[in-house]
């Protein structure tokens, strides 16, 4: 065990080193997971202004043309 990991014995998680040393592999991998979706940075989404919200409805474009284009799909769907 790496010097950083056997540093958990200091963190709140000290209490469940010995139940974590108990489980398999696969759950160990869902608490892992868990734990990186935690850190994650929360996604901020962009204010879009007024001026451009006042367009939405002006243009038709269809579902094939943004299955085409992902970029495109992923500004229809603010």
């Amino acid at each position: 065990m790496t010097a950083t990991a056997q540093k958990v014995a200091s963190t709140p998680m000290a209490p469940y080193i010995g139940l974590m040393r108990g489980m398999s592999r696969e759950d160990k991998q869902i608490v892992v997971t868990f734990l990186v979706e935690e850190m994650e940075e929360p996604q901020v989404r962009r204010q879009v202004p007024a001026s451009f919200k006042k367009l939405r409805g002006m243009v038709n474009i269809t579902d094939e043309e943004m299955a085409q284009d992902a970029h495109l799909a992923h500004i229809m769907q603010r």
